[in-house]
C-alpha cells in the first residue's frame, strides 16, 4: 500500500470513530504527499461537504474534477456545495454533466423537479418529509415537521443526492434524500391543535383553508408512523400501513404552520364556522426540548 493509500485509510478509519479532526489532517496530510491525487481531493471534499464547510468542499471536488473529469461523484459534491454558496453559475455547470438544464435567468431556480422525500436527522430524531424539488440538491417542505426535526413548513433544504431508502408515490417508488443542511428558512411556526371531530371531513376541510392561505395543516394523529430502521432506510412493509388503519379515533392531534398566533386563530375561527361541532380542546407551539431550554437560559 503506498503512502497516500495509507494516509487516506488512516482518515476514513479516524473519520469512521468520530475523530474528525484527526481525519482531516490525515486527509490533508496525503494531499501533501500527493496533490493531483483525484481521489484525495474527491475524500476531502466529501469530509467537507459533511462539515458543512462549503468553500472547501467545493474547492477540493472541482479539482477532483478537473483530475478525473468523468467522476460523477465529485461534480454532483461540487453541485451541492455551490448551491449552498449561491454560486448558481458552478452549480449550473454541475448539474449540466448529468443532463440538467438549469437555465439561470431567474435566482435562486425553481426546475420544478416534482415532489421527493426528504429525511431529516437531529440527534436520535429522523423523520422523512416530502417537499417540492426546485433543483438537484434543493427541496422545499410541504409536511408540517415534529419540533424535534428543527425544520418547518415552507423551509428549503440542502439535501445529498445518494438515495437512502425509497417511498411510494402515485404507484412508483421514489428515493429519499437525507437533508444536509437548512438552506433557507419559511418564516412559519409549528403549533399543535388538540381536538375532538367526528370524522375526517371537517380535518379536510381544515388542509383546504390552510393552503388556500399559503399555510398547512396535518391531522398528526391519522399520517404520523413510525417506522422500524430498516424500513425507514429501505421501503416500508406492509404493517406500517396496517398501523394507521386503526379505526376512527376523535381524539385528534393536528398540526398547522402559521407564520404567527393570529393568523393560526383566524384560521382555526373560520374552520369552526363551518364545523361548529369540533371542539378544541388545547393550542401550543410546539418546540423542541433543548431549543425550549436554550430560551430558558439567562
Amino acid at each position: 500500500m503506498s503512502r497516500v493509500a495509507e494516509q487516506l485509510a488512516a482518515a476514513h478509519a479516524a473519520w469512521d470513530a468520530g475523530d474528525h479532526a484527526a481525519a482531516e489532517q490525515r486527509f490533508l496530510a496525503a494531499l501533501a504527499q500527493a496533490p493531483d491525487h483525484a481521489v484525495a481531493h474527491y475524500d476531502l471534499g466529501l469530509f467537507y461537504k459533511y462539515e458543512a464547510r462549503w468553500a472547501e468542499s467545493l474547492k477540493h471536488n472541482l479539482r477532483a474534477t478537473e483530475l478525473a473529469p468523468e467522476d460523477e461523484g465529485a461534480w454532483w459534491n461540487a453541485g451541492i456545495a455551490a448551491t449552498a454558496l449561491h454560486d448558481w453559475a458552478t452549480a449550473a455547470r454541475a448539474w449540466r454533466f448529468f443532463g440538467v438544464d438549469m437555465p439561470l435567468d431567474v435566482l435562486p431556480p425553481d426546475l420544478r423537479l416534482g415532489l421527493v422525500p426528504i429525511r431529516i436527522s437531529s440527534d436520535d430524531h429522523a423523520e422523512v418529509l416530502w417537499a417540492e424539488r426546485l433543483d438537484p440538491a434543493r427541496a422545499r417542505i410541504v409536511n408540517v415537521p415534529f419540533a424535534e426535526s428543527h425544520a418547518h413548513f415552507g423551509d428549503i433544504v440542502l439535501h445529498d443526492g445518494a438515495a437512502n431508502g425509497y417511498r411510494e408515490r402515485n404507484g412508483r417508488q421514489v428515493p429519499v434524500f437525507d437533508a444536509l443542511a437548512c438552506w433557507e428558512e419559511g418564516g412559519f411556526s409549528t403549533f399543535v391543535v388538540e381536538c375532538e371531530v367526528a370524522s375526517a371531513a371537517p380535518l379536510d376541510q381544515l388542509a383546504e383553508l390552510a393552503e388556500a392561505q399559503g399555510m398547512a395543516a396535518e391531522d398528526w394523529t391519522g399520517s404520523v408512523r413510525t417506522l422500524c430502521k430498516a424500513c425507514s432506510e429501505g421501503t416500508p412493509h406492509e404493517h406500517h400501513d396496517q398501523e394507521l388503519d386503526a379505526g376512527w379515533q376523535t381524539e385528534r392531534e393536528v398540526a398547522v404552520a402559521a407564520r404567527d398566533a393570529a393568523q393560526l386563530n383566524a384560521l382555526l375561527d373560520a374552520w369552526q364556522a363551518g364545523h361548529p361541532a369540533v371542539t378544541v380542546r388545547d393550542i401550543y407551539e410546539a418546540v423542541a426540548a433543548d431549543d425550549a431550554e436554550a430560551e430558558q437560559t439567562p
